[in-house]
């Protein structure tokens, strides 16, 4: 193509139009573009609205109105839509009425295809560590999601500690794992109440990793029995002593029931002193 023949898009957003060519390099947005959503459409397909919805993730966009309402909006950026292979984007409304729309199914399959895709990465940062000899080192922990505490339109909303304030909003368990190559990889993430605390949630966090590193390691159960076997006689040798020590102060200490005390001896040979 000559440079004559070439069309010239400017673009507030050239990240964003790099990280699409390497989605359809992954096939992700093919994957996406596939699944079957069971929505009507007029203008644009429910599953550009869901790319369009991830775009904005990756885009660092807070609130979904930004897609239309920000100060370079995206869904009016032809060269992004382009780059991840949609004719055009939706606006925000539209977008958020897909969202709301879609099955747990549905939103269940979105999420393997977005593991899939990212399971190759994540499986040779695994091995990585394994050739090099280094512990696998997984954080797992809740962090606040805060929105306005004067909204009642966000569902299941709780107030609870975020940033050291009492603010509305929600906690993220999010699972990171310590990556030789990326510093950090995201493996998981859940919503909760922003009410809700961490020991609550350390066995989800657990189970949430392992799930997605496809690792478990080894339940030393039988150390475990071990450790409860000598606890066990342990304990039972040190209830038999103190039995046996508070049998023998009982012995030292008291007379036996069927001995009645005497009283003292008393002269009665000699006056009261009266």
């Amino acid at each position: 193509m000559s440079i004559s023949e070439t069309h010239r898009q400017d673009t507030q957003h050239a990240f964003l139009v790099a990280w699409g060519w390497f989605a359809e390099h992954l096939g992700l947005t093919q994957q996406l573009q596939a699944l079957s959503l069971k929505q009507k459409h007029y203008h644009h397909r429910p599953q550009t609205k869901v790319l369009e919805f991830l775009v904005a993730i990756l885009a660092g966009l807070q609130h979904l109105q930004e897609i239309s309402l920000a100060a370079h909006p995206l869904d009016k950026d032809q060269a992004v839509a382009q780059a991840w292979g949609q004719p055009a984007w939706a606006d925000y409304s539209g977008v958020s009425r897909t969202l709301s729309g879609l099955s747990w199914e549905e939103v269940t399959r979105i999420v393997q295809v977005l593991e899939q895709v990212s399971q190759p990465y994540l499986t040779a940062e695994l091995q990585v560590l394994r050739s090099q000899g280094n512990r696998v080192c997984m954080d797992g922990d809740l962090t606040g999601i805060p929105v306005s505490n004067t909204s009642q339109t966000y569902p299941h909303a709780a107030f609870g500690h975020m940033d050291d304030q009492i603010r509305l909003g929600y906690q993220a368990g999010v699972v990171s794992l310590a990556s030789p190559t990326y510093g950090r990889l995201w493996l998981s993430v859940a919503h909760h109440p922003g009410d809700t605390v961490s020991c609550t949630q350390a066995e989800a966090l657990v189970l949430a990793a392992e799930a997605r590193t496809r690792l478990r390691p080894r339940r030393r159960t039988e150390l475990l029995r071990q450790r409860g076997t000598g606890r066990s006689r342990v304990s039972a040798g040190c209830r038999l002593r103190h039995v046996c020590e508070r049998g023998a102060a009982h012995r030292d200490g008291l007379r036996p029931l069927h001995q009645t005390p005497q009283p003292p001896d008393r002269d009665l040979s000699q006056g009261t002193g009266r």
